[in-house]
């Protein structure tokens, strides 16, 4: 029987792919290249949510008995997450000018991220086969609102903290920098076409051919 690999993309509207053309989203995009690159089917199983922040992130995770059981089958799994936490904090930020909204929604991401990466590998406990998680970091979503940038980095800064050996972290930052025109569709916040191409290019580059080779032998 020829080996598959069963792909979960779990996150918010950047791995619905909101902004693009349906099937241009990075998760399609990702999942092609993944075919190509090891030769076998990959399996696709979409868990994106337009709007959720890691609160409902979590929460799903923690209670929707499909989501465990596509954590416990995935070869690859890829999580966007925390740019809607931003975003809520950011609007009453822009208002008030007072830093305390964002700072409370970093907290409120760490607290969260880490607990979902607690729940992943508890669902993962005496399963033998390896997998690769792909955490995704942001790029600046309001290059309008002054400090959004500070902030954003702050955040991408936090999730460096969690790489391990089989869990793999993407900045994308730096490639969206000045590119608002390029990568951003016309809300000004989601990824165009050319915006989901170059975050699933960044994913490529952050997960190397040998790790992916690992989940097929």
């Amino acid at each position: 029987m020829e080996k598959a690999i069963n792909y979960l993309a779990f996150g918010d509207s950047l791995t619905v792919g909101f902004g693009a053309p349906e099937g241009h989203g990075f998760v399609s995009i990702y999942r092609q290249k993944v075919e190509h690159l090891l030769k076998v089917p990959v399996q696709l199983k979409h868990a994106g949510t337009n709007g959720a922040t890691t609160s409902q992130l979590l929460e799903t995770i923690e209670s929707d008995p499909q989501i465990q059981r596509d954590v416990q089958e995935a070869d690859i799994i890829t999580i966007t997450a925390g740019g809607n936490d931003l975003i809520q904090a950011a609007i009453p930020f822009f208002y008030e000018g007072d830093p305390v909204y964002l700072k409370s929604a970093l907290q409120t991401y760490e607290t969260n991220y880490r607990k979902l990466l607690v729940q992943i590998e508890a669902l993962r406990k005496g399963i033998e086969k390896p997998f690769l998680m792909v955490l995704i970091g942001l790029y600046n979503p309001l290059p309008q609102v002054p400090d959004a940038a500070y902030w954003v980095q702050r955040f991408n800064l936090f999730l460096r903290k969690l790489e391990q050996p089989h869990i793999h972290i993407v900045q994308v930052y730096d490639a969206f920098v000045g590119q608002d025109m390029r990568y951003l569709s016309e809300d000004a916040i989601h990824p165009n076409e050319q915006g989901y191409d170059e975050l699933a290019r960044q994913v490529e580059n952050a997960v190397s051919l040998h790790h992916l080779q690992q989940l097929v032998h």
